[in-house]
C-alpha cells in the first residue's frame, strides 16, 4: 500500500515536471493552448489512475475480515470482563454473608456461585456456608434469601463440628 502511494506520487511529480518543461518550451499562440490542455488532461489522468486500479472486491474482503476480527476481539473482551465481574460479585456476596453472620454473632466462611442472566447481569444462585452452629442457620438463611435473592433450596449449610 505504501509502495503504491509512493509510485503514484512519483508519477504525479514526474508528469508535473514534464508539463512545466513542455510549457516553457512551447511557442506562444494556439500550440501553447493545445499543449496546456494536453498537459492538464495528462495531469488529471495521472491523478485519477489509482482509482482505476482499485480492487473493490479485495477491499471489501479486507473490511469484512477486519470487522470479523473486531467482533471476535470484542467477544473475548466481554468474556474476560464478565469473568472478572462474576468473580468480584461472588466474592462480595460471600463477604456479605460472612458479615451478616458476624452481626448475628457467628463466625463462618461462605462461597457463592453466580450465573449470568440473558441481560448480562450476574446474580447469586447458590450459596454454601461453613462453620455455623446448629441453631444459627435459620436467621442467616432468611437474610441470604431476602437480601441476595438466592433460593432457599440452593443454600447449603455445613454445621460446625462439635
Amino acid at each position: 500500500m505504501i509502495g503504491a502511494a509512493r509510485s503514484w506520487l512519483l508519477a504525479l511529480v514526474s508528469v508535473s515536471l514534464l508539463c512545466a518543461v513542455a510549457d516553457a518550451l512551447m511557442p506562444k499562440g494556439a500550440v501553447r493552448r493545445v499543449g496546456r490542455l494536453v498537459c492538464g488532461l495528462t495531469l488529471v489522468a495521472s491523478i485519477l489512475t489509482p482509482l482505476a486500479r482499485l480492487d473493490l472486491e479485495g477491499s471489501q474482503r479486507w473490511l469484512e475480515d477486519w470487522l470479523a476480527q473486531t467482533r471476535l476481539r470484542e467477544e473475548e473482551l466481554d468474556r474476560a470482563v464478565g469473568g472478572q465481574l462474576k468473580t468480584l460479585i461472588e466474592r462480595d456476596c460471600a463477604a456479605y454473608i460472612v458479615d451478616k453472620a458476624a452481626q448475628l454473632g457467628y463466625t463462618c466462611s461462605a462461597q457463592v456461585e453466580c450465573e449470568e442472566t440473558p441481560e448480562g447481569i450476574y446474580l447469586p444462585v447458590r450459596a454454601e456456608v461453613r462453620g455455623l452452629p446448629r441453631d444459627g442457620g435459620r436467621r442467616l438463611i432468611e437474610a441470604i434469601v431476602q437480601d441476595l435473592g438466592v433460593p432457599e433450596e440452593e443454600i447449603y449449610l455445613e454445621e460446625e463440628m462439635p
